[in-house]
């Protein structure tokens, strides 16, 4: 399926090597939280003007940047994002000091995003000294605000009028070996709603919860059926994790409070699993306030969103070819999909492709702590597999011929998003 283009991307990678590195230290030194990223913009920008590549700049979305090939052909988009994590970062991860520790005690990059800007920022000045090898465009897309979901909305709606013919997207992977990439096939990514629920029954004085009806007993009941609904209510055969954040209730010892209100999320691989779970929280809730005497009423209505990453059949096979004719077939790794949520879904109703993930985890440098954690660190060296997979897949995609089987959504993105939730 892939043609064989005489490009050595390792060779090319390692030569930008220091330049990614550099480049990511200085994002991570100097990080932005969403819709805040002034100086990470900037810096993206001068590198692309330095590099003579042709960008926009979308208010509150992001940069969009074009390396055009020297033969027509399809349009492919390379997509990072661009914020920080709203927290303070540890100096040290899980062994020993870090190389490069956020100069801003309010945000750090403890997820990876300075790493994939870098990365696609190397992958953009092997792609644009290599034109010739370009048949058609590569779109360069950094997303502003992605922890947040801030920036999406008005790139993904750029990016539409745009058009492409698909999408690569890398994200960091905190618990797989250095330097392996995942390119699988199928759900990578889940799909969630939220909820925040007010239960209301009736306060009294502690010494005689007899004449007063305890909210609590009722939340403590529907929690223990909704622990049991995966065993119970659900397809066994579809993944899903759903889980209650946090719970507010009382402020004396000897008062029995009028309200509860608890919070959380379910996440999931199928759309499908989600709804059921969606309609079998609403059934038990109603039941249970029922069966408790009290009232309830959603602060946040659970809501099912059919958002899900899913990498396409046909672009996973190209990957994994351009992966192991670039990197050889070991560098290819099989990793469980992730049950984390990922604006990438977005991209992928309109446009086919893969989400990558690359490993980053060495027990002797002491990086592997989980994404958002303040021990949250990068092994460099697996950068340049970042890089050259980029580079190789956005050379493969745009020189395969045969067309990819998608069905793109046919809903605006402003419907796309009221759809499943969300405030435009």
């Amino acid at each position: 399926m892939v043609n064989n283009i005489s490009l050595n991307v390792l060779k090319e990678a390692l030569d930008i090597e220091d330049y990614v590195i550099s480049t990511r230290r200085y994002l991570h030194e100097n990080p932005e939280i969403g819709l805040q990223e002034t100086n990470t913009i900037q810096h993206v920008t001068n590198e692309l003007t330095k590099m003579s590549i042709p960008f926009e700049i979308i208010d509150n979305g992001g940069i969009i940047g074009y390396i055009q090939g020297k033969k027509p052909g399809k349009k492919l988009i390379l997509r990072a994002d661009l914020d920080a994590l709203p927290m303070k970062e540890s100096e040290f991860n899980l062994k020993q000091k870090k190389e490069v520790v956020s100069k801003n005690d309010a945000a750090a990059h403890t997820c990876g995003h300075d790493a994939h800007t870098a990365m696609l920022l190397g992958a953009a000045k092997i792609l644009t000294a290599h034109k010739d090898l370009i048949n058609g465009t590569i779109i360069l897309a950094f997303e502003q605000g992605e922890e947040m979901g801030g920036g999406i909305y008005n790139l993904l709606t750029r990016l539409k009028e745009i058009g492409a013919d698909g999408i690569w997207g890398i994200h960091l992977k905190s618990d797989m070996p250095a330097g392996k990439i995942s390119v699988e096939a199928g759900p990578r990514m889940a799909s969630a709603f939220s909820f925040k629920v007010m239960i209301e029954g009736k306060s009294g004085h502690g010494s005689r919860p007899d004449l007063s009806i305890a909210p609590l007993d009722c939340f403590t009941d529907f929690y223990q059926n909704i622990k049991s609904l995966r065993l119970t209510g659900l397809n066994p055969f579809d993944p899903i994790a759903l889980s209650i954040g946090t719970i507010e209730y009382g402020n004396a010892a000897n008062i029995i409070p009028q309200t509860l209100t608890f919070s959380g999320t379910c996440r999931f691989l199928h759309y499908s699993q989600g709804k059921q779970a969606e309609i079998k929280f609403k059934e038990l809730l109603s039941k249970i306030c029922d069966l408790h005497n009290c009232q309830f009423k959603y602060l946040s209505e659970p809501k099912a969103m059919d958002l899900i990453v899913y990498n396409n059949e046909q672009c996973s096979q190209i990957a994994t070819e351009s992966v192991s004719n670039a990197l050889g077939s070991e560098v290819n790794f099989k990793y469980p999909a992730w049950m984390a949520s990922e604006s990438f879904s977005m991209y992928q109703k309109y446009f086919p492709g893969v989400f990558a993930f690359l490993g980053i985890a060495n027990e002797e440098l002491g990086s592997g702590a989980e994404h958002h954690n303040e021990k949250f660190d990068v092994d460099e060296s697996a950068l340049k597999i970042g890089v050259a997979s980029t580079v190789q897949y956005a050379i493969d995609f745009l020189n395969v011929h045969e067309d990819i089987k998608f069905t793109p959504d046919k809903r605006t993105v402003k419907e796309l998003f009221i759809d499943n939730g969300f405030q435009i």
